[in-house]
């Protein structure tokens, strides 16, 4: 399995390379700047996948896991971790 970090910048940035091998990829968000993500294809601002809060994570599966991801979000951050890992949420705080 492989995992590793991630920071976002204001243009389209390569996250995690493309991988014929790989079955599942998780990222996730680890700071509250928001994100936008692109499978397979360039990220753009306001458009696809989109991590707003600390702990937001998305789980891929299949061909959009084999596909190379792109992050923009300037200041963003977060990690990745491919394998069949199942991202639970905790309990929701109200503040």
């Amino acid at each position: 399995m492989a995992k590793g970090n991630w920071t976002g910048t204001d243009a389209s940035t390569l996250i995690v390379a493309a991988d014929a091998y790989r079955e599942y990829l998780v990222i996730q968000l680890t700071n509250a700047t928001s994100v936008n993500l692109g499978i397979g294809e360039a990220a753009v601002a306001g458009d696809g996948i989109k991590l707003i809060n600390a702990g937001d994570a998305v789980r891929l599966e299949g061909a959009q896991a084999q596909s190379a991801i792109y992050a923009i979000g300037n200041g963003a951050a977060g990690t990745y971790q491919d394998g069949n890992v199942l991202y639970v949420p905790g309990p929701q705080v109200a503040t």
